[in-house]
């Protein structure tokens, strides 16, 4: 086990601990609930918000005049806050997300450590993390959910055919006693009459 997974409270994928980061999120991922810092859960999820304002796109993404994509990710970005001076029938240069500009870019400023207060950005992209990270866990409830029922249906129809592999047992065990009692008669008959 990797060394910066041995604690509950680090980032699956930074290390990153629960203290420098202020929380860390539940996220699914490929069928598993993993551990992720506010950064790390957006720098995974690029296509779902903004990474000027850290506005989510809801379920129905932006008509493509209002809408950037980054040249080189997923990372989707409003045109008005790449551009904001610009309307949306004007060309525009091509988009770099912060990520791509800057490897070292993180999204969120640890706290201030004499107040503990956390900045206007840095508040708007926790919540934007903690946004993301509950429509993961709600997913993750409802593939759960959804899965137990199959399995309940799989679990009814396994019994229904067992109740009638079992009924099915029990008519060839009375037909064998059936015929032992009625060749035992037949036999007995004979042996009296000889």
């Amino acid at each position: 086990m990797n060394s910066r997974q041995a604690s509950p409270s680090n980032c699956d994928i930074c290390g990153a601990t629960q203290t420098l980061s202020l929380t860390i999120h539940n996220i699914r991922h490929r069928a598993h609930i993993r551990r992720y810092c506010t950064n790390c859960v957006l720098k995974q999820h690029p296509g779902l918000f903004c990474p000027i304002c850290f506005d989510l796109h809801e379920d129905s993404l932006l008509a493509p005049h209002h809408r950037l994509m980054c040249v080189r990710c997923p990372s989707i970005a409003h045109r008005s806050c790449v551009f904001p001076s610009t309307t949306s029938a004007e060309s525009t240069p091509p988009f770099f997300c912060p990520i791509c500009l800057d490897g070292n870019f993180i999204f969120f400023s640890p706290p201030d450590r004499k107040t503990g207060a956390v900045d206007v950005q840095s508040a708007k992209v926790l919540v934007a993390a903690a946004r993301i990270a509950a429509l993961s866990m709600s997913k993750a409830a409802a593939a759960a959910r959804f899965d137990a029922e199959r399995r309940a249906r799989e679990a009814a129809v396994a019994r229904k055919r067992a109740k009638e592999a079992l009924e099915h047992l029990a008519e060839i065990l009375a037909r064998e006693q059936d015929e032992e009692l009625n060749g035992d008669v037949s036999a007995g008959g004979r042996r009296r009459g000889a």
